[in-house]
């Protein structure tokens, strides 16, 4: 099975005043998706985006938007979520007592599902959840901040992850989050990851277009 290849930027590193350039930026560069790192100062010590910005995002691009929930709440807010009709919604399963059970309302409701795993997180905690997602995110670092170096330890975990999917024949996308960028990212590509989440490396370039292919090119 072949799995696309695709750069996903994060909007977490965007300007906030032009939100809506940088995602029409990154559509037209060849981004496959946008990630939208949602932030509530409980979880992690950050605060990024509102309900209303997958709305408006949806007005200005139309490739996929993935609602990454960072957030202590998640069960209390998730139908929130839902109704915003995002194409992925990820959960942090640090974040929730029963991940699968979330995974499934999830996909119930006709989005794509997925988690994502700290890098303190063994993978083996979830190998019979990997059946039932759609994406898996593996965090190249702590969340909370853009820019943070790349923890090298986290490609064993992306090197497993590829080799269930593809010894049990599963389809879910694995994702890359945090510390990516031109230097670590042939590296990250090499486990057989083949979605790369990045912010800074993207929205900090002069060029968001070229960064975008640079990448697509490795």
């Amino acid at each position: 099975m072949e799995f696309k290849r695709q750069v996903s930027p994060s909007l977490l590193a965007a300007d906030y005043a032009y939100l809506g350039d940088a995602a029409i930026a990154a559509e037209s560069g060849g981004a496959g998706s946008l990630h939208v790192d949602y932030m509530d100062g409980h979880y992690v010590p950050n605060i990024s985006f509102g309900f209303d910005t997958i709305p408006a995002l949806k007005k200005r691009v139309k490739i996929p938007l993935i609602a990454h929930l960072m957030i202590s709440n998640t069960e209390e807010r998730l139908t929130d979520f839902i109704e915003l009709k995002p194409d992925y919604i990820i959960i942090q399963e640090d974040t929730v007592k029963d991940p699968p059970q979330l995974l499934a309302r999830i996909k119930e409701a006709g989005v794509k599902n997925g988690f994502a795993l700290k890098p303190d997180r063994p993978l083996s905690l979830f190998y019979e959840t990997l059946y039932t997602i759609d994406y898996l995110l593996i965090l190249g670092v702590f969340p909370g901040f853009g820019g943070q170096k790349f923890i090298e330890e986290t490609l064993d975990k992306m090197r497993v992850a590829h080799a269930f999917r593809v010894e049990h024949n599963l389809s879910y996308d694995i994702a890359v989050d945090g510390g990516v960028n031109k230097s670590t990212a042939p590296g990250i590509i090499g486990t057989g990851v083949n979605v790369l989440v990045a912010g800074t490396a993207i929205f900090g370039a002069s060029d968001v277009k070229k960064a975008i292919e640079e990448f697509l090119a490795l």
